[in-house]
């Protein structure tokens, strides 16, 4: 059963588990720190939103944003792109690492030149279906972040995921780094998650070039 979420219940809700989809709108103001401290869910390296490789410019799109999280119902065990399975055993697998993405695309919409409005009647879905990192190997470790959301926008619907490594060229971390492996996979998910996002802009800045 879909769970609509206002601001004024969601740290009641929060507490407690879900079994139906948990829909925040956004910008989610500062109910999102309250729940994600700066430093994430666990000690360690801050949790740093990466800006898109390429840049994009809206023209002050009014949009309301609404993001749903279906990883509870659908209980992915692995995505579409990749033959790795989830072992949810990450700091990602948490609840609460909804807001994380919740952040993201406010910070990333917000960078792009677009205008987040919860007046807005033009309304953009975003459905998170499955995150997770993975370490891969024995001695040298392939470091994955692995992410899934699906976008519904008027009549558009598409499914975006992504396996990203430490060794690909959009990768904010080389495999080389002298970080911890804890450290790495923040930043694997953190840059899975802003690639989803960008993949999904290529199209909004078509859909939109094809409306003027």
């Amino acid at each position: 059963m879909r769970k609509f979420l206002t601001l004024s219940i969601l740290l009641a809700l929060i507490s407690v588990p879900t079994f139906g989809q948990i829909y925040i709108p956004i910008p989610i103001g500062g109910i999102g720190k309250a729940v994600m401290p700066e430093h994430g869910f666990l000690p360690g390296k801050a949790f740093k939103f990466y800006p898109t490789i390429n840049k994009f410019d809206f023209s002050g799109l009014k949009l309301r944003v609404e993001l749903f999280d279906f990883r509870d119902s659908l209980k992915l065990s692995k995505i579409n792109c990749s033959d790795l399975e989830f072992t949810n055993t990450s700091e990602f697998k948490n609840p609460e690492s909804i807001y994380k993405v919740g952040q993201y695309l406010d910070t990333l919409f917000k960078q792009s030149n677009a205008i987040l409005d919860l007046n807005s009647t033009d309304t953009l879905q975003v459905e998170l279906e499955g995150i997770d990192v993975r370490l891969i190997g024995f001695g040298y470790i392939r470091v994955h972040g692995l992410c899934q959301m699906k976008v519904k926008y008027h009549n558009f619907s598409k499914t975006y995921c992504v396996d990203i490594t430490d060794a690909d060229k959009n990768s904010p971390v080389s495999s080389n780094a002298f970080v911890t492996r804890k450290t790495a996979t923040r930043i694997l998910a953190s840059a899975a998650i802003r690639e989803v996002i960008e993949q999904f802009f290529v199209d909004l800045q078509t859909l939109q070039n094809e409306t003027q």
